[in-house]
């Protein structure tokens, strides 16, 4: 071999060390290898949508993602209050995907200076710089935010800065159902198995989906669905997306986001099915958050509601990673109203509850909720890692009680074995936590409270946390301070 092939040799060798693939190369004389993972995976990007034509542009902000030197305009969305009790007048919210860090600006539109801005969740720790109009702050993963000017939210911004999107099906796939950029108005519509509906980032659809007993649905993408062109519901046809059967499985939910629902956002009947990275405003009473049934999933999700954002109520539900910001009706997580069977193995974990507005004497209005007026027992909850910021009303009502809602004639039920672990509460709250049952045969009982903090004391008994605990229709109530 001549020295200069030797070099030559050499040489490939270490290039090879800084050219990604180019030392994995096959042999002429083998069998071509496959290239890793790694060497495809984008480690910075962005991505914007189009704004909808016909669709407004906020009139209250503008948004600008930044990365390496290049700006990226989002289109702001705005959604309006619809109901009168409602503390937020408006919503703008913007969404976009991006992977690395990257420096997002919001922008007032009216010009008026800043001169203070809070960015919550409280716990992600986003530091926002203020300067004039504008606010910057720094992203280096997926977040779902409450970006507020002044100690107002009567017109906050949303920022919803999602994962890059993969494997984007096609649109000629005969299974499935595209909706690209612009303006669809689909009215009702029914999904079928096996099908795929895929709302494109930009794309804006007015309607309503529909399915009964079906199996392995995906809705996904990075659009739109609106129930903005119907009126308040009252029946569960009304709900937003409402999939009925109890052989509906295997159903998935990603990536899209949900305003102006006229009644649930999402329901779910059937077993094993999965709610993931969906983001939901809604005005309405009954506007609940997704809802599933046995051995559901919900993760990663953004719920701003006007009834519960959570129902806890199938058996081996869990819930976690999501961001809550309450309205002023309904609870963050309920546990129960009247459940006529027996259910068991919830768990809840790494939850931001960004805001409560309760203000009224309701028997739903807690953090934790439970009005359980049917014969079922509830048990083997696990709630931990909890934060709750910007609440003031009342964190604990757990009870079991007749109401307009139950059977007066039934039987009662039972809660049990529920374990509050790591929750950390701020705020002065205005009402008692409760914890009752009906009688010596229907009780609350093995509620224990570990590591409870409300205001930054730790709570160590009944009366550090202002709690009411009827002694007659409960049993082992514990709180421990570790």
């Amino acid at each position: 071999m001549s020295r200069v092939v030797q070099l030559l040799i050499k040489l490939t060798a270490v290039i090879s060390l800084y050219l990604p693939g180019l030392s994995d190369r096959p042999d002429t004389a083998s069998a071509p290898q496959p290239r890793t993972a790694t060497r495809t995976v984008q480690t910075r990007s962005v991505v914007t949508y189009p704004g909808p034509q016909g669709v407004a542009p906020s009139d209250q902000y503008s948004v600008q993602v930044e990365q390496d030197g290049l700006p990226h305009e989002s289109f702001v969305y705005l959604c309006h209050a619809q109901q009168s009790t409602n503390r937020s007048k408006t919503t703008s919210w913007t969404t976009f995907s991006f992977a690395g860090p990257a420096t997002v600006t919001v922008t007032r539109l009216n010009g008026k200076a800043i001169n203070s801005c809070q960015i919550l969740p409280s716990s992600y720790g986003i530091e926002p710089r203020i300067d004039g109009s504008s606010v910057s702050f720094e992203l280096d993963r997926p977040r779902k935010i409450s970006v507020e000017f002044d100690g107002d939210i009567t017109h906050p911004m949303l920022v919803f800065a999602d994962a890059l999107e993969t494997d984007v099906p096609d649109a000629d796939d005969p299974d499935v159902v595209y909706f690209g950029p612009g303006i669809h108005e689909i009215g009702d519509r029914e999904i079928e198995s096996g099908k795929t509906v895929y709302l494109a980032g930009g794309a804006y659809v007015k309607g309503r989906l529909k399915a009964n007993n079906v199996q392995d649905v995906t809705i996904r993408g990075r659009g739109v669905l609106s129930g903005e062109d119907y009126p308040h519901g009252s029946v569960y046809e009304d709900n937003l997306i409402y999939f009925q059967g109890e052989r509906t499985t295997r159903i998935l939910i990603e990536g899209i986001t949900l305003i102006n629902s006229p009644l649930y956002n999402i329901l779910l009947y059937g077993p094993y099915n999965t709610v993931r990275n969906v983001k939901m405003i809604s005005w309405w009473f009954s506007t609940d958050g997704p809802y599933v049934e046995e051995h559901g999933l919900i993760e990663d999700c953004f719920v701003k509601v006007n009834d519960d954002a959570f129902k806890l109520y199938e058996s081996d539900t869990t819930i976690r990673d999501c961001v809550i910001w309450q309205l002023e009706n309904g609870a963050p997580f309920q546990i129960s109203w009247n459940m006529p069977t027996d259910n068991s193995g919830f768990h809840v974990k790494n939850i931001d509850i960004i805001r409560m507005e309760h203000r009224t004497d309701q028997i739903n209005l807690a953090a934790v909720d439970a009005v359980h007026g049917g014969s079922g027992h509830m048990s083997d909850y696990l709630f931990e890692d909890i934060r709750i910021e910007n609440a003031d009303w009342r964190l604990f009502y757990i009870t079991l009680a007749k109401h307009e809602f139950a059977d007066r004639n039934g039987e009662m039920g039972q809660i049990s074995d529920l374990t509050f672990r790591n929750i950390t509460a701020s705020g002065n709250f205005q009402r008692k936590n409760v914890i009752k049952g009906w009688d010596a045969d229907h009780k609350v009982s093995n509620v224990t409270f570990e590591n409870l903090v409300i205001n930054g004391r730790l709570i160590r008994s009944a009366e550090e946390g202002s709690f009411e605990i009827d002694p007659e229709t409960t049993e082992n109530i514990r709180f421990i301070a570790d």
